[in-house]
């Protein structure tokens, strides 16, 4: 590490460090804090390319406080595979099948091992604003368990990244996650991950569930500001409560739930519902207003 350190210190000041054409390196003699700025508007395999660029990069992608790992980074839509039907039977077509799964296999696998990867050595807990997408485009890139196994990914991220609670003698020092930022696509969500986020994200201010599978009874949290849920399909979601939120939108997606959708939101400025008829059976907001389905 000393001789790490001693080396990037070196090229910084001879300017020689990720030098093009002669110039120097303008670009690495930026803070840290505007390096991280730049990194947030990049997707996460760019961020960890970023290692190669010179020593002064090498590890700067590991303390970034944004991550969006994105199953479209790994994507190449082949040749054809737009029109393609697969009700042709000459081999030619067939030999193009082929080709197109092999590749959205491979393009699956890479995704896997990265994601995996980043997650087990990249803390979460520490981060502002976390995003996981696993839908791509075309959607039949990804396997039809694509959102058990992320869902896995999130779950040991929750178990093994929140840190520890303090010792006594340690001081009154919080355990809880800095994320500011949660926005989950294509992910199944069991029951714990809202109590989890209950416990732990005490910074959480804007969640955002895309065509996600959710075991989620409840959804409570004292920081929420923003709040958004894009066809999921819920299993019994029965209540929202949060005395912040200030925006909602649930739109399309369906709910097992066939009691009252309670919404417990004082402070509330946006409110859409676009919801379907069996959704559920009335939908009370503040305790004021009960609508039925319509």
């Amino acid at each position: 590490m000393e001789l790490e350190e001693a080396t990037r210190e070196r090229a910084l000041e001879s300017g020689s460090a990720g030098t093009w054409a002669g110039d120097p390196d303008r670009l690495s003699a930026l803070p840290d804090c505007l390096l991280h700025t730049i990194m947030s508007f990049l997707k996460a395999r760019q961020v960890v390319q970023t290692c190669v660029l010179a020593a002064r990069w090498r590890h700067l992608w590991r303390s970034a406080p944004c991550l969006d790992i994105d199953l479209d980074e790994f994507m190449t839509s082949p040749v054809g595979f737009e029109w393609y039907s697969g009700s042709d039977t000459d081999s030619d077509s067939f030999d193009l099948y082929n080709d197109i799964n092999n590749k959205k296999e491979k393009a699956w696998e890479d995704f896997q091992d990265f994601a995996e990867n980043l997650m087990h050595r990249r803390n979460i807990a520490l981060l502002d604003s976390f995003r996981l997408r696993v839908r791509s485009v075309p959607r039949s890139y990804e396997p039809k368990f694509a959102d058990r196994v992320a869902g896995g990914w999130l779950r040991r991220a929750m178990k093994y990244c929140t840190p520890e609670p303090p010792r006594p003698c340690e001081g009154l020092s919080s355990n809880s996650w800095h994320l500011k930022r949660l926005y989950l696509r294509n992910v199944a969500l069991d029951n714990r991950f809202t109590k989890h986020v209950s416990l732990v994200c005490h910074s959480l201010e804007d969640l955002e569930l895309k065509d996600c599978r959710c075991e989620i009874r409840a959804i409570t949290s004292d920081s929420l500001k923003n709040l958004v849920l894009k066809n999921c399909k819920c299993y019994r979601l029965s209540e929202i409560k949060s005395p912040t939120l200030k925006s909602l939108l649930i739109a399309g997606g369906s709910n097992t739930n066939e009691g009252v959708l309670v919404i417990v939101v004082p402070v509330i400025a946006h409110l859409c519902l676009d919801v379907p008829l069996h959704f559920a059976r009335r939908i009370s907001i503040n305790q004021m207003l009960s609508l039925p389905r319509c």
